[in-house]
């Protein structure tokens, strides 16, 4: 399978919290950096203007714009307001993740969902982490009836609408990522290597054969290269040497299978090249931050709307 496919396909995303907001100008919120997550603004009504890295992006409505990393950012209904920090703004909250908020300076109206999510499977960060600081999706037909459908869903009082609202703003994101992907020509990153027609082979077969005994100049063969030239084009292009970049990966694989349950911890180690279980051990706690056992046993845990409240 492609492995932009494959990574779009594994793409589970989490809502961590969405907020519907009824806005009228002035007015303005600091949103701040949530580690690990997608957060996104969805304008269904009004006009905005999101500050992330330095870079003013005007949004109009019907607009759907991604900041891939979490970063910490603004939005304001124009340039010159004043900002509040998002926790210090009134809000109701009607679930642990999901709220509404109110802002009324007597200008002209706004309406705006914002919210964050965040992916299950470790192997996708490598995926997000060669997007741009922030993303503007593409208008299409398609988005805007979307849109239209979380407009009037973020304004029914129908039992469920929060749940429909929320799921639909997490197809809107994969669906962004995936436009970005389908337009875009990086040059570096994941996604470039992964089209570059030397080492996209190498990493092609990694992702095919985790457990194979892979060295610098086997992976050199594969992209038909020599090993020094094959080395300098894969850091260039991936950020990290050829073999920790198959360590890192046989980690994110041995994440997943651990989780799933399916195989034994002995049997998720010799899949992903590891003959010895305390060899194993050892990688997957340097990696995960937790023995393999531990990490199986522990649900994957969401951070709630209190936790990212400032104590």
């Amino acid at each position: 399978m492609d492995p932009i496919a494959s990574a779009l396909g594994d793409l589970e995303l989490r809502s961590v919290f969405y907020s519907a907001s009824d806005l009228s100008a002035p007015w303005g919120v600091d949103i701040p950096a949530i580690p690990g997550t997608v957060i996104f603004h969805l304008l269904t009504e009004g006009e905005a203007v999101v500050r992330v890295e330095g870079e003013d992006v005007a949004l109009r409505a019907g607009q759907l714009l991604l900041v891939p990393h979490g970063t910490g950012h603004a939005i304001a209904s124009d340039v010159d307001a004043e900002t509040a920090p998002l926790f210090d703004l009134p809000r109701i909250e009607l679930t642990d993740r999901y709220e509404r908020m109110s802002v009324h300076g007597g200008g002209a109206p706004a309406s705006l969902g914002c919210g964050a999510v965040c992916f299950t499977d470790a192997a996708v960060a490598r995926l997000m982490s060669s997007l741009p600081p922030y993303l503007l999706a593409g208008e299409s037909d398609w988005l805007r009836a979307t849109i239209d459908v979380v407009r009037e869903e973020s304004a029914a009082e129908r039992p469920g609408a929060e749940v429909v609202t929320v799921r639909l703003a997490e197809v809107l994101v994969v669906y962004a990522i995936r436009s970005w992907l389908e337009s875009t020509t990086p040059s570096r990153g994941w996604v470039a290597a992964l089209r570059d027609p030397y080492v996209g082979r190498a990493l092609a077969a990694v992702h095919d054969e985790p457990g194979r005994p892979w060295t610098l100049p086997a992976l050199a063969a594969e992209a038909a290269m020599s090993r020094s030239a094959f080395a300098a084009r894969f850091t260039d292009l991936v950020g990290e040497p050829p073999m920790a970049y198959v360590t890192s990966w046989r980690m994110d694989v041995a994440g997943r299978l651990v989780r799933e349950g399916e195989l034994t911890l002995a049997a998720v180690a010799e899949r992903v090249g590891y003959r010895s279980e305390a060899a194993f051990n050892r990688a997957f706690r340097a990696a995960h931050g937790m023995p393999p056992g531990r990490y199986r046993r522990e649900p994957f845990r969401l951070p709630v709307i209190e936790d990212l409240v400032p104590a």
